[in-house]
């Protein structure tokens, strides 16, 4: 048995449903699954798909629960939902690492590799935590050093999709997981 953790900031999808009535329902149940829905999801916060995000950090989760702490302070609290899920999953569930998702679509050199940047060592710092952003537009270092002109690193959706996997030890879940796998919920301040 894995234990997973779903935080949930108030106003936000899964803090208006009880999850321990109807379970974790991606909000879009009818969309397919493919690569470019799933980086989305994590990369650039579209929700719109049918993936469940879930972390094996309750850290993490507590973090996202107090998100939306920022738009209605100490009215009312956030929730992190403790998810139990074991093998054989339940019918018509999927859990997908997004690393190797990634990673299996990922041409081998000497093609370009989507998911590498040309910034400095504190770039990948601007994009796992939102308030040192503004180290993604620093501009690169360029070879030759007088050449080119001034630009900010490049960051792939790859990229930024990897690194906030890595961040928030998420796992996705494809597909609806079932009430009875919520098994606690605390409330968080």
């Amino acid at each position: 048995m894995a234990i997973y953790y779903r935080g949930a900031g108030v106003g936000t999808w899964w803090h208006e449903r009880d999850t321990r009535d109807q379970g974790l329902t991606p909000k879009n149940t009818d969309a397919a699954h493919s690569l470019d829905r799933l980086m989305h999801h994590i990369g650039r916060a579209d929700y719109n798909n049918p993936h469940v995000s879930l972390t094996l950090s309750y850290g993490i989760a507590c973090e996202y629960a107090r998100l939306g702490r920022l738009a209605a302070p100490q009215q009312r609290p956030g929730y992190v939902y403790q998810v139990e899920i074991s093998a054989p999953l339940p019918a018509g569930l999927q859990l997908l690492d997004p690393i190797k998702e990634i990673g299996g679509a990922v041409p081998p050199p000497p093609a370009d590799i989507p998911y590498q940047h040309d910034g400095n060592f504190d770039f990948i710092l601007g994009v796992i935590k939102p308030e040192l952003r503004h180290l993604l537009s620093r501009p690169i270092a360029q070879s030759p050093p007088e050449g080119g002109t001034a630009r900010s690193p490049n960051l792939s959706l790859q990229l930024e999709t990897l690194l906030r996997t890595l961040r928030d030890a998420e796992v996705l879940a494809l597909g609806t997981i079932p009430r009875d796998h919520v098994q606690d919920w605390y409330e968080v301040w």
